[in-house]
């Protein structure tokens, strides 16, 4: 797995890793599962819910071309393109993954491009599922906001960061660290222009702007992180590419998190803080809690489980928006590279709050099948068997 070491180490912003020198290297993941899913119990007048259905669901399929020169005097250049891909005959998005060139040396690595912050990288690796993917995800809470700052419902802070810059500290004693900058998007057309206009009063093409920072211990059995992401659309107008959506001048996340491995089993806690500034009404915020374990029944067989909570929306009269995720799995692995998985995962939501099992808007895993919202008051669940190969 040391090509995916490497995807999360550069593009994750969080590596203290050494490169060596090698030719280009290909690499990916085929993920699919065979799913029953299905929505009910909602509430309000355009309460919809969503009759059990089967589905193949590809799971953040993707393959990827890494290299590195060695420049002499302990400087090397490293590059990649990552590039998403399906198998359940829906169409991937090309070059949409962690994508970025830079520098890297004894003072640590220096990139530009695509790439996975600090924030999105802790939440991967505090989820228990392999690949943090599918409906079992801690992406279903996290980061939300109650689905009100977000595009399609998401999470900004744990989508890609686009037209980046970052720096990645070395490792000493097991800690290291990164900052990260993304100037946004610049709009193709006038029609976001106009947006940001109609939002902000402003003439602008530019994007949001974002800065993210982390610190990561990760040595032997503990592992422990902190980062902090700001989205900010105060000078330019929320661009729903970008993360925002209209309405939302700057949304902030602060996440800790913490796992130790006690041998045959790991456990882990994380806390996410997150609020908005928003154009009319108070300011939201919401605070998610996520508790994780592995149970390593065997060599090959591990039992996988995290419940998470995310509580009500403050500045919004506390209203009933809560909602508790729990997911349950077993993983077995048929050899260094291969491994068949199935769980179950449900979400409950309170009566006005309406999470489902969305990880990302540009590869949707949600009970609709699309990137629209779940109505409010839904109790989403569904079971999941499937295969996953890393090549």
């Amino acid at each position: 797995m040391q090509k995916k070491i490497i995807a999360l180490a550069v593009a994750g912003l969080m590596s203290g890793a050494a490169f060596a020198q090698s030719n280009v290297t290909i690499y990916g993941v085929v993920d699919a599962t065979f799913e029953n899913v299905k929505a009910s119990s909602a509430t309000g007048s355009n309460a919809l819910d969503f009759a059990s259905r089967n589905r193949v669901q590809a799971n953040s399929n993707y393959i990827g071309f890494k290299g590195v020169e060695d420049l002499g005097n302990g400087i090397k250049a490293v590059w990649q393109f990552e590039n998403g891909l399906n198998v359940d005959g829906t169409a991937g998005v090309w070059n949409n993954r962690d994508s970025m060139v830079g520098l890297t040396g004894s003072y640590g690595t220096a990139v530009m491009g695509n790439i996975s912050g600090p924030t999105r990288v802790i939440g991967g690796k505090m989820d228990v599922n392999a690949g943090a993917t599918g409906i079992g995800a801690n992406t279903a809470l996290l980061g939300k906001l109650g689905g009100r700052i977000g595009n399609a419902g998401a999470s900004p802070f744990d989508q890609r960061i686009t037209n980046a810059i970052a720096y990645i500290s070395p490792t000493v004693s097991g800690f290291h660290g990164a900052i990260g900058y993304s100037a946004g998007n610049v709009a193709a057309s006038g029609l976001a222009s106009r947006e940001s206009s109609a939002v902000n009063g402003v003439d602008g093409l530019n994007g949001n702007t974002a800065w993210t920072l982390g610190l990561i211990y990760d040595q032997g059995p503990i592992y422990a992180g902190y980062a902090y992401t700001v989205v900010d659309a105060t000078n330019s107008g929320a661009v729903a590419a970008d993360g925002l959506l209209p309405g939302v001048s700057k949304a902030t996340n602060n996440r800790l998190a913490g796992s130790y491995n006690f041998g045959i089993v790991q456990v882990g806690l994380m806390w996410d803080h997150t609020n908005a500034t928003v154009h009319a009404g108070s300011d939201l915020a919401q605070n998610v809690w996520y508790l994780s374990g592995k149970f390593f029944v065997t060599p090959n067989g591990t039992i996988i489980g995290q419940y998470g909570h995310a509580g009500d929306v403050s500045g919004n009269g506390n209203l009933s928006e809560g909602s508790k995720h729990w997911m349950l799995g077993y993983e077995h692995a048929l050899s260094k590279r291969t491994m068949l998985k199935t769980g179950y995962s449900r979400i409950n939501n309170d009566r006005n709050a309406n999470n489902d099992f969305l990880y990302g808007v540009s590869n949707a895993s949600t009970t609709a099948g699309a990137t629209a919202l779940m109505s409010d008051g839904t109790t989403v669940s569904g079971w999941y068997a499937g295969i996953r190969h890393s090549f």
